[in-house]
């Protein structure tokens, strides 16, 4: 934002000079006398040149808008607005401020509405805007607390970047450890257990047990290296081709949901997103049937998408909400409950915000124990496996030196 220096009196009389943050001049004159203060003198800071024109050595400043981009600006938008300020004000001034990047977007939406398009037609123009930001927008621009809904619509992309922050970090470690596990068991077979191979074959001794259950095992990888290889990557790439395919997607989100403690994860999560995002929407104003369609795109796992379009269409028939949700590893049975507590008495979006509360506190504590039961788990496994090979050559050095293997 702008920065002014300003000259003003006190309610004593006295003068008063220093620096103020604000979106405009105006928006900085109503910010001093809500301190009390008497404008006399205000102007904007002077800058090391126009940042519109500025070049920056930084190449992450040019990457394309992303949703960060649009939370921080939509925050800043709707602290705009609520100062006075029009949509269009506010939007040249996001434009003379923002990333080098996601200035060109802005533009465009800025050119739209210009040509008297609404701001919910311009944000559609743009994929990375979700359905469910643009139907808060447009709730937003009906009701006249367009503020409010950009705000709203900034709280739920930082809570649904946070999730998936918290579930991405939880499986990086495992993940790690997994490749590192296989790294390790690769260059063991193929570089030290040959060694030992031969080296024990120079000495002429009889191979203990354990030694040579582990050199067949490398000679066997190193036979057939090549084949294990191409497999893996051919089924790797099959495995994305059919996580592409939306029949085989929506099969392969509903096995992950009965996963043994990450299924649990899953379905939490699923579960906070659905209450976070249908609380905000109902809340809003808008009608269940709409919500539960934005709902049916915001889903990231599509076999709980799938499931949210038959409820949409059970709902239009004449079903309460509650009845078509549950199914096998799908929502948590709670918030179902606490759904048809709501539809009883009309609070259903107050109810779905307070079970987003509750199985966000839930969603934090199950991954804290998945990290915590993960990572011992892993250094256990890739522990194992290093103390197996280094037993084996022990054994046979043992062995070699004359010495009983046993």
């Amino acid at each position: 934002m702008p920065v002014y220096n300003y000259t003003a009196r006190d309610r004593s009389g006295q003068p008063r000079s220093n620096v103020i943050e604000s979106a405009t001049r105006d928006a900085a004159i109503v910010d001093l006398r809500a301190q009390g203060l008497l404008p006399l003198k205000i102007t904007e800071q002077k800058r090391d040149g126009d940042r519109l024109n500025r070049f920056s050595w930084n190449p992450l400043d040019y990457r394309a808008i992303n949703s960060f981009d649009i939370e921080h600006e939509f925050h800043q938008i709707a602290v705009m607005l609520r100062s006075g300020i029009s949509l269009l004000d506010a939007l040249n001034q996001t434009i003379r401020h923002c990333r080098i990047g996601a200035r060109k977007t802005w533009e465009r939406i800025a050119k739209c509405i210009q040509q008297g398009s609404s701001l919910t037609d311009a944000l559609q123009e743009h994929s990375v805007f979700s359905n469910f930001t643009v139907q808060l927008v447009h709730v937003g621009e009906q009701t006249g607390h367009l503020h409010t809904v950009m705000d709203q619509a900034a709280e739920e992309m930082k809570a649904s970047r946070k999730i998936r922050k918290q579930i991405l970090t939880a499986l990086r470690y495992p993940a790690f450890t997994l490749l590192f596990a296989i790294g390790l068991v690769v260059f063991m077979l193929t570089s030290i257990i040959p060694e030992i191979k031969k080296l024990l074959q120079i000495m002429g001794k009889p191979m203990p047990p354990i030694t040579q259950a582990l050199i067949n095992v490398s000679d066997w990888f190193m036979a057939n290296g090549l084949g294990i290889g191409i497999v893996s990557i051919a089924s790797l790439a099959g495995f994305i081709l059919l996580y592409h395919w939306p029949p085989s997607r929506r099969w392969i989100d509903r096995l992950s949901l009965r996963l043994p403690v990450i299924g649990h994860v899953l379905r939490l999560s699923g579960t906070v997103v659905f209450a976070r995002a249908m609380g905000l929407l109902l809340r809003s104003g808008v009608v269940i049937v709409e919500a539960l369609e934005t709902m049916e795109k915001l889903h990231v796992n599509k076999y709980l998408a799938s499931r949210v379009g038959i409820a949409r269409k059970r709902v239009m028939q004449g079903s309460s909400l509650a009845d078509p949700l549950q199914f096998p590893a799908g929502y948590m049975p709670l918030m179902l409950n606490m759904i048809m507590v709501g539809e009883s008495s009309g609070t259903l979006d107050e109810i779905l915000l307070e079970m987003t509360e509750y199985h966000d506190e839930l969603l934090q504590q199950a991954i804290a124990r998945l990290t915590g039961l993960v990572a011992p788990v892993m250094t256990i496994f890739v522990g194992g496996l290093v103390g197996f090979v280094y037993a084996a050559f022990l054994v046979a050095m043992f062995s070699a030196a004359g010495g009983s293997p046993s």
